[in-house]
């Protein structure tokens, strides 16, 4: 994906958590004029992100933002990564946006990342709430490498969800002391379901093979609370850890961990 000036002061912003950072040095780093820094402050401003201004220091997010963007994500993420991801404000499903990609020749790591799904899913075709600016929506293609000699046979890939959801549950242990316990396709904390894991194939029904698997995650962040039924199995990561989590930190975390996983499935295919 392209990456705007204003994407790139923004991912500047974000690193320096809340410290200001001058307009000459954001140009020095991005290599552009102060004035074309004070524009992109401008404009960010106007997208709603509060920067403060002070002479002879610079400018700083007075409060750091939870929206998942192309500028929030660049703070954990490098260029090159960024050039291999989609992000979405909205979409009925990242697996079926990214399916679509897959047919149309995206590389193999390629990620969907959504703010909000409107039709998300589950195991079983279940639905799989996924309100805006709550959770972690995303999903991940994989291909066999059939050029070094790889098995793109399914029945050889049935243990991708199983380490999709190790992978998961190793970034919730490291970022926030999480242990899920792993059942099927879901991550429970206390027997309730805090992840959901959703792995689907475009295959050639004749041969078996296949040519792409898109692994879907979501992951409950900032839910508070289980309306409209209290007995609802869910849990979140505030309700577990009871602090407001960082979503852009989360998920470039967990970008890192799956294209780490990708790699070792090269190894020990």
């Amino acid at each position: 994906m392209s990456i705007s000036t204003k994407d790139k002061i923004l991912a500047l912003l974000f690193r320096a958590g809340g410290n200001f950072i001058s307009g000459e040095d954001a140009g020095k780093s991005l290599g552009i004029s102060r004035s074309a820094v004070s524009t992109a402050v401008k404009g960010l401003r106007d997208e709603g992100f509060a920067i403060e201004a002070v002479t002879n220091r610079g400018y700083r997010l007075t409060k750091l933002p939870d929206a998942i963007t192309a500028g929030t994500l660049l703070s954990g993420l490098s260029p090159e990564r960024m050039e291999n991801l989609t992000c979405l404000k909205v979409t009925e499903s990242t697996n079926s946006s990214l399916m679509e990609l897959a047919q149309k020749n995206a590389p193999d790591g390629r990620v969907v990342i959504s703010e909000m799904q409107t039709a998300g899913r589950g195991r079983s075709g279940k639905s799989f709430a996924s309100p805006e600016g709550q959770g972690i929506y995303l999903s991940y293609l994989i291909r066999p490498d059939t050029a070094a000699g790889e098995s793109a046979m399914i029945s050889d890939w049935g243990f991708i969800t199983a380490a999709v959801g190790r992978t998961v549950s190793l970034v919730l242990k490291e970022l926030y002391g999480i242990s899920p316990e792993i059942k099927e396709n879901e991550l429970l904390v206390n027997k309730r379901k805090l992840c959901g894991i959703l792995t689907q194939t475009d295959m050639e029904v004749e041969s078996g093979m296949f040519r792409a698997l898109v692994a879907g995650i979501g992951i409950n962040v900032h839910q508070r609370d289980r309306e409209p039924d209290p007995k609802l199995r869910m849990t979140s990561i505030d309700m577990e850890t009871s602090k407001r989590s960082s979503r852009p930190a989360l998920a470039a975390a967990l970008i890192l961990a799956l294209d780490e996983l990708r790699r070792s499935l090269r190894c020990h295919l």
